[in-house]
């Protein structure tokens, strides 16, 4: 937390995330995401009678003045230290206001926000319809059912990362004592899933392409983001957070930096003359990000491409495919194509070439139905 005194000009210029303490109103906070571009004001108070903090809001920066942000917090902090006094309330925590302050705890620390926080608590059909309840009142079996509706509809995979959400969440509200139960989410066990060998066939790759250029897409963030998954065969995650000082459109590299790789190894993308012209396309739509969020979310940049690849998929008439597919799908492709198996680990930023192996070297119907068409009878 930095202390600073809060003016309209100070304000307005902050542009790096944190939170931030006013030396005149002390207890008055504003708290800064997306880079400066989100700013909301908010009021802090340790009370020791209950032994925990008490954050209120305050409203947006846009709507509430500094002078008036200061009024706010001395008539809610004097309302505070009334409560203070009343006897001792249990806890009551929803999901949505632990998740909050867990969100809030990993902009603070400057850490990335993890997938599953949208994906398990954001996504219409996973959690997102128990946001507003408290997190005492879900019980074990409730849970159980909920999880096994996940899976049947959505996979394993995402089953998966909805419990560990679900558990980070209630671990974060026990450990600041948001919350005063059990973890119930510690009590069902992660779901076991296949390894995935999916890849678009040469028909389908072209559906989803002539579905890119049709009116819906053609003029969204979404035809350059998937066509370029289709090339570059990177994990969406890095293009989704793909940053201009880390791509050098005039050499035809993107150096994906240790902090964004999965193998916490910085990886070289070697871009393709088509590859760096979808780039060209966002040039100037944003100075940080390739793909800034329409909706500004806490990054920045888009963050959940689900949505909208759903839509492509009903607009190629296709089904059963993810956005990773499109990466196993270029990975695919390259072997299919007589690339040397050491070429794409490299490409695909492997860290050893046995994952590349256990992976990618599979060949689909059409290709063994070649070779199979040559051996005679």
């Amino acid at each position: 937390m930095k202390r600073m005194h809060f003016t309209e000009a100070n304000v307005r210029a902050l542009k790096i995330d944190g939170e931030y303490a006013d030396d005149e109103v002390q207890y008055l906070r504003l708290y800064v995401t997306a880079g400066g571009t989100a700013k909301k004001w908010g009021i802090y108070k340790w009370i020791a009678a209950r032994k925990h903090a008490v954050r209120r809001s305050l409203g947006d920066y846009i709507d509430v003045p500094v002078d008036e942000a200061r009024q706010k917090a001395v008539a809610e902090y004097a309302g505070l230290k009334q409560d203070a006094k009343a006897a001792p309330k249990a806890v009551v925590t929803t999901i949505g206001a632990a998740l909050d302050e867990y969100t809030r705890s990993l902009v603070l620390k400057k850490r990335k926000q993890p997938r599953w926080a949208d994906e398990t608590f954001r996504r219409k059909g996973v959690y997102d319809d128990w946001l507003e309840r408290p997190m005492e009142d879900i019980t074990a079996i409730e849970l159980e059912g909920r999880q096994s509706k996940i899976t049947k509809e959505r996979g394993p995979a995402a089953a998966t990362r909805a419990l560990k959400g679900f558990r980070a969440v209630y671990a974060y509200a026990i450990r600041r004592k948001l919350y005063r139960g059990d973890n119930i989410g510690t009590d069902l066990e992660m779901v076991e899933s296949e390894p995935r060998e999916r890849v678009l066939s040469t028909r389908e790759r072209g559906q989803v392409l002539a579905a890119l250029e049709t009116g819906e897409f053609k003029f969204t963030i979404w035809r350059p983001f998937f066509r370029l998954l289709l090339l570059t065969g990177v994990r969406w995650g890095n293009l989704a957070a793909a940053n201009w000082k880390d791509i050098d459109l005039d050499a035809a590299i993107w150096t994906i930096p240790r902090s964004e790789s999965k193998m916490k190894n910085s990886m070289r993308v070697r871009l393709r003359a088509e590859a760096v012209e979808l780039f060209r396309e966002q040039v100037g739509k944003d100075k940080t990000w390739v793909f800034p969020s329409p909706k500004k979310s806490r990054s920045g940049h888009i963050t959940e491409p689900g949505y909208a690849w759903l839509r492509v998929l009903e607009a190629a008439g296709i089904e059963h495919a993810t956005p990773h597919d499109l990466r196993r799908t270029f990975g695919s492709v390259l072997l299919r194509e007589g690339t040397p198996l050491e070429v794409v680990k490299e490409t695909l930023g492997h860290r050893n070439i046995q994952t590349t192996e256990r992976h990618y070297a599979f060949l689909d119907d059409a290709t063994v139905r070649k070779y199979l068409d040559g051996i005679p009878g």
